[in-house]
Parts: C-alpha cells; structure tokens; sequence
C-alpha cells in the first residue's frame, strides 16, 4: 500500500495563525498533532508538545508541583496560549535541524512512512506529492495497516 491510499483529508495551519484557533483544529479534527505550512514545507506539531507553550515552565521542569493547583488554576492554561502564534508552537518544539520532515511523497510504502515517523518523534506525517498537499497518515492508521 502507498502513501496516497492511506492519506486522510486533514486541515493545514500556518505559522501566522491563532494558536487557540489551531488547537480547535486540532481538536475538532481528531488528530494526534497540527500539520503546519510555511508556503516551502510542512511540519508536525504533536498535541502532546503543545502543552511546552501551554504550561508553565516550573511545572514542565517539575511535575509534582501540578498537584498544587486547583481546578480554577488548570482552567488558567489556555490564557497561557492567548496571542500565541502556530509559530511560536514550532519554536518550543526545539526541533533538532538533523530530524527528517515529517512529510512523505504520495508513492512512499508504509514501512518508509514508518520510518519517518519514528525518526521524526511524530505521530502523523503529512503526504504531498508533486509539491500538492494530500492529507495525512496517523499513526493509527498506520499501524493498524501494519496490523493488517
């Protein structure tokens, strides 16, 4: 099976967006993470890493210290993300120059989806071929295919 069967109609993000409007995306999307262009590439910000700008950074260094707040803290998060751009989530990803992109071209097999999902630490990975957007493949998708 190639890329182009298994991709799935996704939205796509740009640096310049809102990041709470991105994150109802993402929510309403059902995806693990944003798929973002900037206009020459696309990236992948996993849901989980959006709690790096979301969060404080005394509670991401130490855990334990979540348990002081209370519901009316928590609900505090999300002020943390207002005037927050999709920029400033792939900024505190601290993406290291030497991982692949997490995009694959419409003929890759799913092992080398694989693989560039593993190397890249995402859970999705964007398909695009002939410089076209075409969806994304989900980790679950892919490993239920891998399942068989």
């Amino acid at each position: 099976m190639r890329a182009r069967q298994l991709a799935q109609i996704a939205p796509v993000v740009s640096p310049g967006d809102g990041a709470i409007d991105a994150l109802r995306v993402l929510t309403s999307a059902g995806l693990p993470g944003l798929v973002v262009n900037d206009g020459e590439s696309f990236m992948v910000v996993p849901a989980s890493q959006v709690l790096r700008v979301a969060l404080p950074r005394y509670i991401i260094e130490n855990p334990s210290l979540g348990r002081v707040w209370d519901e009316a803290s928590a609900d505090e998060i999300s002020s943390h993300l207002q005037g927050k751009r999709v920029s400033d989530l792939v900024r505190a990803l601290g993406r290291d120059e030497g991982l692949p992109e997490p995009a694959v071209d419409g003929d890759a097999t799913v092992v080398e989806v694989a693989a560039v999902m593993a190397a890249a630490h995402v859970p999705l990975v964007a398909v695009v071929e002939d410089g076209r957007y075409i969806g994304v493949i989900t980790v679950n998708r892919l490993v239920g295919c891998l399942l068989g």
